[in-house]
């Protein structure tokens, strides 16, 4: 009879992880089952900041020195879609044929004019502050192109003359909103407000109502001028009012208060 000895057990267990560690070993070695591994383990997405690359907070933003510039269908999906997909605010929509002729006759140029510089509702650069005029060009070409309207092409020259509205004058008003008069509000509101806060688009709060402003102006009039200088969820920063001055913004925040009380 075979008598498991002390020295005959411990052979044994030192064969058996000795067993394990091979088997361990040959499944790492496997190149199709690494790919499962890491494709179970991979993050399932990647936060993107305006400006900087989803590589890292470091990462350059892309169209500047030595970045590739990005395509006009990114700049449009990422920037542009929000107006120029459903209408809203009076944006011609993608695809409407109708809406987009009348425009066209500007030809690129004008377009990319009035895409740098704002019009009506619509903010300089279409929210995109970091684009460049060709991205710019590049959002206006793919629009035009999905709504079947040729337009004449631009030039280089205009490109580089395309630049945003110089900024206002900022020693006209203080920090709290002193010498900024309610005329000046409702402008800036009109212009670059009204898209989200006239229509309750992405969850503004919709001037006039004051059930929804309620808990909002709560917060206090520092808290609410913070957030519309700094962006909140939806909201960009300055509320697209790239050249506003704080003033002007506490102003703006002061009027769509006072009406919605």
């Amino acid at each position: 009879m075979y008598k498991v000895t002390t020295p005959n057990f411990r052979h044994l267990g030192t064969c058996w992880l000795l067993g394990l560690f091979l088997a361990a070993g040959a499944q790492a070695a496997d190149p199709m089952q690494a790919e499962s591994i890491e494709s179970q383990i991979a993050p399932v997405g990647t936060v993107k900041v305006a400006g900087k690359s989803a590589g890292g907070d470091g990462a350059a933003a892309a169209g500047d020195a030595g970045g590739a510039a990005r395509s006009g269908s990114d700049v449009y999906n990422n920037f542009c879609i929000a107006c120029h997909g459903s209408g809203v605010a009076g944006a011609p929509k993608t695809g409407d044929e109708a809406a987009w002729a009348p425009r066209a006759d500007k030809g690129m140029d004008g377009l990319l004019e009035t895409a740098t510089n704002g019009l009506n509702a619509m903010p300089p650069k279409g929210t995109c502050a970091d684009c460049s005029a060709d991205e710019l060009r590049g959002a206006i070409a793919f629009m035009l192109d999905e709504s079947g309207v040729e337009v004449e092409a631009g030039s280089d020259d205009a490109a580089a003359a395309a630049e945003p509205a110089a900024p206002a004058d900022e020693a006209a008003a203080d920090a709290d909103g002193e010498g900024v008069d309610e005329a000046r509000a409702k402008e800036i509101y009109q212009s670059k407000c009204f898209a989200c806060h006239g229509t309750g688009a992405a969850g503004a709060p919709v001037l006039g109502k004051a059930d929804a402003w309620a808990p909002r102006i709560e917060q206090g009039m520092d808290t609410l001028v913070k957030h519309a200088k700094d962006g909140l969820n939806a909201m960009p920063p300055m509320g697209t009012c790239m050249d506003c001055s704080e003033a002007e913004i506490r102003a703006v925040v002061e009027y769509m208060v006072t009406e919605s009380e």
